[in-house]
């Protein structure tokens, strides 16, 4: 070997350390490629491929046998599954729905019994133990006895002649559900009955549906009752709503209505609701493992399906399949129906799903289970691949018998190789290996020696870079913690100084409210100080006249002057009873303004008043300046609100139109006008309320920042910026209404500001508490 490498050098001719490695790696290849071919030629490779070969072949026959029997035994124990569980599921599913329909026959047979049974003689005074008319003229259970949560809640319309056949079946349903109301209730949402454009008798725990109840509510057009008139149920069955969505409840649910005739009349009908989520939920998320369920009613409409919810919450749970187009959906609907109590199951077209279908009793809906094909597909591979599996261990362990000899002669050398190669990358470069051998593989070891000597060097090299890169690496982190320290030190500054400007607006706000009071107190003792003065003057004329009545009297008095000081006196007093209730009058005003400003009590009153008496108490300002305040606001428009803080925003809306809009005009011209807002049903629960004024309006380009704190156009002449950002504040925060603005030159200015009726019982009371003094 020693001569080999000798003659190679001498051939060559020396090489330096990184030219020798390229060289000797691309002897290793050489020496492995013919490695490989010699162990190729041998006998023991060559039988030991063929034997791998028909092994592998006998494997894969074997596991396509089993595959093919596995599939046709999987798909015909999995149909008959599907079938089974199709059958069971709508089964349950059913139970609730027949024995609601059960309850409302009974109640019916039972309601009819006791009509036909013999009254009381105290039955007219039970009626009116029990019943009494509302102040909306509704007969109801008296207010002192009514708990639906206990008893049956009742409303008969007021329209309505309150005759005995009318009291009587009233009190028979009451009665009834009084005894039988809790039990029936326990798993379903309510029971009642229908008397037709009536009334209604309900036990419902949940709702007070009589107190939902108005002077309009007609039951008549109610579904559930008007499927149940003679002209639409001639048979006079019990029927099944579809599924809608009950906003009272917020669920969906089903009712179950059996019509009522006495007589020969149609006088009632006897219902039952049944809250559905919980069987949507059990059909969407109990389904077979891979596989998916729906329901569909009768009439082709979708009532659950995992992939379409929002579409069913948006039909109200009557989705109609042909509007959606779907082909499998099309084709389910398409089939027949299965017999009641049984179960079909059936491939689709495109052979893709088993689709098993059954009827679930009661609204005659029909359970549909979508179970792929693809499924039994792959547990048919499965069990093949376990065949190919243990094929594969039996071919390993006979491949290892066979290459016996070959490890021997070969793989032990190698192995020792690999070892070799594992030490380089584990970074011990001291290879020792046997270079006494003369074959290709002593080459290969020899080469590899000289090959850990190299990299022994190189790994030097990079450990010393290493060190280097880790110097760098400390002195940059250093950098980057002094420049964090930094940026921490400048975002406390920026929090504390946001803190400091945050106390300045609390207390600007806070100046701005005082201010406001003292200019109205101011106002109104101006105002107040003309009828004192001449109520003084009045009685200071009176006393005088007293003395002289009593001079005359003392002198001898004529007839004439007695009835001059008579005259005298009844004129005295009148004008002293005027300036008194004058006064009397501005004291009142001021001190509901006062009141409603300074707190944020909150109670009901009327619009027009509330505004009357923010003019009033503003009169003193209005009255030196050339404007006229015009106020077309409804009578009777009342509000359950926060009056101080709606006071506050109309003080600074005509404040701010005095100061800004009519400043140096001659004349000018205030709007107040309210009107109650209209949607699509009728008068809504919100009110519109407009402050507008023929000044010179605001620019364009200032609109957007009006409602901003601190910003006026009169800085050092007056102005804070804080009166319409206070406005916009209380109107958003405790009013929880909206305010806009419109504005041009020509027109002037309009804040047009939208109000509930009755503000929410969760307004901000941080934002109160900022305007109180």
């Amino acid at each position: 070997m020693s001569q080999d490498r000798g003659a190679h050098k001498q051939e060559d001719g020396p090489l330096s350390p990184p030219e020798a490695m390229p060289r000797q790696a691309h002897h290793l290849g050489r020496l492995l490629a013919g490695l490989h071919s010699k162990a190729d030629a041998t006998l023991a490779r060559g039988l030991l491929w063929r034997l791998s070969l028909a092994l592998l072949l006998s494997i894969g026959l074997l596991a396509w046998l089993v595959h093919a029997v596995s599939s046709r035994e999987l798909r015909a124990k999995s149909l008959e599954e599907l079938r089974m569980d199709v059958a069971e599921r709508a089964r349950a599913g059913g139970a609730d729905f027949a024995i609601a329909q059960a309850n409302t026959e009974m109640l019916r047979d039972e309601y009819l019994r006791r009509l036909a049974a013999p009254k009381p003689q105290d039955w007219r005074a039970q009626f009116s133990k029990w019943f009494a008319r509302w102040p909306d003229q509704l007969l109801r259970v008296r207010p002192e006895l009514d708990d639906h949560r206990h008893l049956p809640s009742v409303y008969l319309r007021p329209q309505l002649p309150l005759d005995d056949e009318l009291m009587w079946q009233t009190q028979v349903a009451f009665g009834l559900l009084r005894e039988w109301g809790p039990p029936m209730t326990a798993r379903y949402y309510s029971a009642y009955f229908d008397l037709p454009a009536k009334g209604l008798i309900m036990f419902s725990p949940s709702v007070n549906w009589a107190a939902e109840a108005n002077a309009q509510t007609n039951n008549f057009d109610y579904p559930p009752v008007a499927g149940a008139a003679p002209d639409k149920n001639p048979q006079r069955r019990n029927q099944w709503t579809p599924v809608y969505y009950d906003d009272k409840a917020r669920i969906y649910m089903v009712s179950t209505v059996t019509p009522i005739d006495y007589g020969g009349q149609w006088i009632a009908c006897v219902s039952q609701d049944v809250a559905v989520d919980s069987l949507l939920k059990r059909t969407l998320g109990e389904a077979l493992p891979g596989g998916y369920n729906m329901i569909i009613s009768r009439d082709k409409h979708l009532i659950a399906h995992p992939n379409l919810k929002a579409k069913i919450e948006a039909a109200q749970g009557n989705l109609a399949l042909a509007s959606l187009g779907d082909p499998l959906l099309d084709e389910i609907a398409a089939l027949g129906l299965p017999e009641a109590g049984e179960a079909i199951v059936s491939a689709s077209r495109d052979g893709r799903y088993m689709l098993g279908l059954a009827r679930i009793p009661g609204p005659d809906w029909l359970f549909v289970s979508v179970y792929p094909n693809a499924l039994l597909e792959a547990e048919a591979d499965k069990i093949a691949a376990n065949i190919l599996l243990a094929g594969a261990v039996v071919w390993l362990v006979l491949i290892s018998l066979l290459g016996w000899i070959v490890r021997r002669q070969i793989s032990r050398p190698i192995t020792a190789l690999q070892s070799a190669v594992q030490g380089v990358s584990d970074g011990h470069f001291d290879i020792t290996l046997p270079t006494q051998r003369a074959d290709e593989l002593g080459q290969l070891g020899d080469a590899f020696v000289h090959m850990g000597e190299e990299l022994a060097r190189r790994e030097a090299r990079l450990k010393k870079d290493a060190s280097e890169l880790e110097q760098g690496r400390a002195l940059l982190e250093s950098r980057v913690e002094e420049r964090t320290a930094a940026l921490h030190a400048s975002n406390t500054e920026l929090s504390q100084t946001l803190l400091n400007l945050s106390q300045t607006q609390s207390s600007l706000m806070r100046a701005e409210k005082l201010a406001s009071l003292g200019r109205l107190v101011a106002g109104v003792a101006h105002e107040m100080g003309t009828p004192v003065g001449n109520a003084r003057l009045a009685a200071t004329t009176l006393s005088a006249e007293a003395e002289a009545m009593v001079l005359a009297l003392e002198q001898g008095m004529r007839r004439s002057e007695l009835e001059g000081f008579v005259r005298r006196v009844g004129s005295g007093s009148l004008i002293l009873q005027a300036n008194i209730e004058r006064v009397s009058e501005l004291l009142l005003s001021f001190k509901q303004v006062a009141v409603d400003s300074s707190s944020a009590q909150r109670r009901q009153f009327e619009l027009a008043q509330l505004v009357r008496e923010i003019l009033m108490s503003m009169d003193p300002t209005l009255k030196r300046l050339p404007v006229e305040v015009s106020v077309d606001i409804p009578a009777g428009l009342e509000m359950d609100s926060y009056p101080g803080a709606l006071g506050q925003v109309l003080t600074n809306l005509i404040s701010n139109a005095l100061l800004h809009g009519l400043e140096g005009r001659t004349q000018g011209h205030i709007a107040i006008h309210a009107r109650r807002l209209a949607d699509p049903t009728g008068p809504s629960d919100r009110v519109e309320l407009s402050v507008s004024d023929d000044g010179a309006g605001i620019p364009a380009d200032i609109q957007a920042r009006v409602f901003d704190p601190f910003f006026t156009t009169r800085m050092g002449r007056g102005g804070t910026g804080l009166g319409l950002n206070i406005s916009h504040n209380l109107i958003s925060n405790v009013l929880c209404g909206t305010i806009s603005l419109h504005s041009s030159s020509a027109n002037g200015t309009c804040f047009l500001i939208e109000l509930p009726l009755v503000a929410p019982s969760g307004a901000d009371n941080e934002t109160i508490l900022l305007t109180d003094l």
